[in-house]
């Protein structure tokens, strides 16, 4: 057994973290002069005699192997954290920041550097980006290439600052008109008056709500040729930012609502999972296999008004996206006490059985929720233990908010809520060799593993870790020779040992 303990002094750099590690050109300039940083810092005890330098992959591309886990191009066992980008982005002009409708690109993608910015001290890695069929093609053929140069601009600024990105097709009641957003007006079949966010029980639309129903009824009977017409503006998509290298993977429909099927679960087995396997089929054509496809259940299934069904569409490079809520405190009410760890237990043991990834596509609490800290903290502690990825919703400045929605972290001035104190943690981000257990008791964090020779990170949010950050390494068994390096400017804890070794890191600050 080999022990070595220090401790660091150092705060944040102005620049913060770049998250993954995963960067564009201009994060690897930030990369050189944070590792520059730590060669001339002295030597702590542990750490390596050789500062570990940031390892910083070509492109956001994770693969899944047969456990399910995401496996980075070094070949490291990935854990993703994220946000959306959020509530704002569902309505004109369909971005998550405050910006003149008109405004040029330049303009955009200024905005999107400040927006971006805000999140690099996060610790995260990952951002869900939603966007919108109705932005992408207002009218019938006609596809708006300002909005999606718009929204490329976000994923480049969202990549220059090393998060992955999920491209999501986002709906909920299908359009507009409903108090929803997502899918064109033109798809209904009549004119369903103008695009409306006011109505703070949108949800209950999909059970209650015959026009909505109707909608998707259309949309699954594939009257007017809406799903060929659906894939082409994936196709729109794909050619547009498929290829860029931030791009970790696309979401084919963000919580299909299920019409006037009698049975949800009859349902998903006849007609979502059959879907799906033909959408991944049509967006492989397209995209080739480089980007991960991502699927969801209907959004009854996340606040356990619904039985849940694990579908496993046919297809590759598959990731599976349920979502996670509390009844009560997605609508600012106190917590309804349901436990959420027996579902986020039931999504890992799918996730090893099927080989399929899991990424919890949205958790979330209403700002100030009676309750909504401690599901929060909860959720996020089985995540760590099951090794589950998740992107909270929601993160974008919201003025005006969205049926009354009340979700982000962000209040609309861009100042921070509270419940990132929660949110914002360490996390065992990248692994080099086997997992064991990670845990975070709001002082300590604990991390165990296998190494396998390579670099394992362990996210330190410069949020929350300043001044004094205590590092205490441990070898339990194997070769010795494991050494780290504390890199406070990115946020960072690097540990590389030999293989064979199980490796034990304790950090507090």
């Amino acid at each position: 057994m080999w022990v070595a303990a220090a401790v660091a002094c150092g705060g944040p750099s102005a620049g913060g973290t770049e998250g993954s590690g995963s960067t564009g050109s201009a994060g690897s300039e930030g990369s050189t002069a944070a590792t520059t940083e730590a060669t001339a810092a002295p030597m702590l005890p542990g750490s390596c005699e050789t500062p570990i330098a940031p390892v910083l992959s070509t492109s956001a591309h994770l693969t899944v192997d047969g456990r399910g886990r995401m496996i980075d191009e070094h070949g490291r066992d990935v854990q993703l954290r994220g946000v959306n980008t959020g509530g704002r982005s569902k309505w004109a002009p369909f971005v998550p920041f405050p910006i003149d409708a008109e405004a040029a690109l330049p303009a955009v993608e200024a905005a999107a550097g400040v927006f971006f910015d805000r999140l690099t001290g996060w610790g995260i890695n990952a951002v869900r980006m939603p966007f919108s069929w109705e932005a992408l093609e207002p009218s019938p053929g006609s596809y708006d290439s300002r909005y999606l140069d718009r929204y490329a601009a976000l994923i480049e600024a969202a990549w220059q600052r090393g998060l992955r990105v999920v491209v999501d097709f986002h709906q909920d009641i299908y359009a507009s008109p409903f108090c929803g957003d997502g899918f064109p007006p033109w798809t209904l079949p009549n004119d369903a008056g103008p695009p409306r966010h006011d109505c703070p029980d949108w949800g209950s639309k999909y059970v209650f709500d015959a026009d909505v129903r109707a909608a998707f009824d259309r949309f699954w009977a594939d009257e007017g040729q809406i799903q060929a017409k659906f894939t082409a503006m994936w196709g729109q998509m794909i050619d547009r930012v498929g290829d860029h290298p931030g791009v970790l993977g696309l979401e084919i429909l963000n919580e299909p609502g299920w019409g006037t099927a009698a049975n949800i679960t009859t349902w998903k087995q006849s007609v979502l999972t059959p879907f799906h396997a033909q959408a991944i089929a049509d967006m492989r054509a397209r995209a080739g296999e480089a980007l991960l496809l991502f699927y969801d259940n209907p959004g009854v299934e996340a606040i356990g008004l619904q039985e849940v069904e694990h579908p496993h569409p046919a297809g590759s490079g598959l990731v599976y996206a349920p979502h996670l809520y509390d009844a009560g405190l997605i609508k600012g009410k106190p917590a309804t006490g349901l436990d959420p760890t027996p579902l986020l237990d039931e999504f890992a043991a799918f996730m090893a059985a099927e080989g399929v990834g899991v990424l919890v596509g949205e958790f979330g609490i209403s700002d100030g929720a009676k309750g909504g800290i401690a599901w929060l903290t909860t959720v996020l502690d089985r995540m760590d233990r099951n090794r589950l990825g998740g992107t909270l919703w929601e993160c974008s400045q919201n003025a005006e908010l969205w049926n009354e929605e009340d979700l982000s972290v962000l209040a609309a001035d861009g100042s921070e809520r509270a419940a990132l104190d929660a949110f914002v943690r360490p996390y065992l981000r990248a692994v080099a060799g086997e997992f064991g257990e990670f845990s975070w008791d709001g002082s300590v964090a604990t991390g165990r593993w296998t190494s396998d020779g390579g670099v394992t990170e362990i996210a330190l949010p410069t949020r929350r870790f300043g001044a004094g950050v205590s590092v205490e390494l441990t070898t339990l068994s194997g070769p010795e020779g494991t050494c780290f390096t504390l890199d406070a400017a990115r946020g960072e804890l690097r540990v590389r040992g030999p293989a064979g070794a199980e490796v034990e890191v304790k950090v507090s600050g």
